[in-house]
């Protein structure tokens, strides 16, 4: 959303969002010209480079990286619980799981983690499931509001 409204600012063109299940896939769309380009990540402070990328940038040689953003994240626990100590089952990416492991550790230290390719298509089963979470990784932007758990 950041390269968005950077791209908007800069351009005045509009942009459409084609979101994939994956990291990998979003770099495929790319090198076959589905998409223009991909906003994905490549390494972050906590846990250091994401592997699929580089790997998948060393396989789709006719990519190139554009521009690199630095951007803020933080990640938030989402989950349809009435509360976090109804949680048995907490979903994300590798890369989240890793980054709050100490917070997982104290806050919900029985909870069966399970890493996963894509935490987008874990956020459809909240709704059913209501003792499972997901980790999700967001952008705080100025004018955002985080709403407590």
């Amino acid at each position: 959303m950041a390269y968005v409204d950077w791209v908007s600012q800069q351009t005045e063109q509009g942009t459409i969002l084609c979101p994939h299940p994956s990291i990998a896939q979003t770099l495929r769309a790319v090198s076959e010209g589905q998409a223009d380009l991909a906003v994905v990540p490549v390494e972050n402070s906590i846990e250091g480079s994401v592997a699929i990328t580089l790997d998948m940038l060393w396989q789709l040689d006719t990519l190139q990286i554009q521009l690199a953003l630095v951007l803020p994240i933080s990640n938030a626990l989402l989950s349809c619980a009435q509360t976090k100590e109804h949680i048995q089952t907490v979903y994300s990416h590798p890369q989240p799981l890793a980054q709050c492991q100490g917070w997982l550790e104290q806050f919900l230290p029985n909870v069966q983690l399970i890493p996963t390719d894509s935490t987008t298509e874990v956020l459809q089963q909240l709704k059913h499931d209501w003792t499972t979470g997901a980790i999700a990784s967001i952008q705080v932007l100025p004018d955002s509001i985080i709403c407590p758990y």
